[in-house]
């Protein structure tokens, strides 16, 4: 199996971060979705069906409040108040987010590799919404730009009664830091 060079930050990541692999991250509540956060949402997004944001359209349509648009769950990177802007990092989220990204001192570049939504049920306003977040792969490759780390994580989201509202795949690829010369 190929594994990243011995002594180089990205070997460090990877013997620190795969025998993870499989673990539950983190669990958490992230709060009631109200309709005001929806209509927002579908507003800013360009979801022009009043479902969305009327809730006699959405009832009409047979749900119990206002619906979400189906990415909004996966969309929201941050789900509190908000970080300050000076606890961003360079490219503007948050620390300690839902990716184990390795130690800061590593100094490993990252970047986005893909995502996946399995949309499996619709999130209405008044939804207790939970996530469960599991590291689901820690794969090192060879690639045409060098070795590389590709990172997958599991993110599902729930109601609080345990209903599976969506899942969403998230991979980062880390790269080791770029060299001064």
């Amino acid at each position: 199996m190929f594994t990243p060079e011995p002594g180089t930050p990205l070997a460090e990541y990877y013997d620190q971060t795969h025998p993870r692999t499989g673990a539950v991250l983190s669990r958490r509540s992230l709060g009631t979705l109200d309709a005001v956060s929806i209509g927002r949402y579908a507003l800013t997004i360009g979801a022009a069906d009043p479902v969305h944001y009327d809730a006699a359209a959405a009832r009409s349509a047979g749900y119990a409040d206002v619906v979400a648009p189906p990415n909004m769950l996966a969309a929201i990177v941050e789900w509190g108040i908000g970080t300050p802007e000076a606890q961003l990092q360079p490219d503007g989220t948050p620390l300690g987010g839902d990716t184990p990204l390795g130690d800061g001192d590593l100094g490993l570049r990252a970047m986005g590799a893909g995502e996946e939504m399995e949309l499996v049920s619709p999130v209405t306003a008044g939804t207790e919404v939970m996530l469960e977040t599991t590291l689901e792969a820690v794969t090192p490759k060879q690639t045409r730009a060098g070795t590389c780390v590709f990172v997958t994580t599991l993110h599902t989201f729930t109601s609080a009664q345990g209903a599976v509202l969506n899942r969403n795949r998230r991979t980062v690829v880390l790269r080791n830091p770029l060299q001064e010369s």
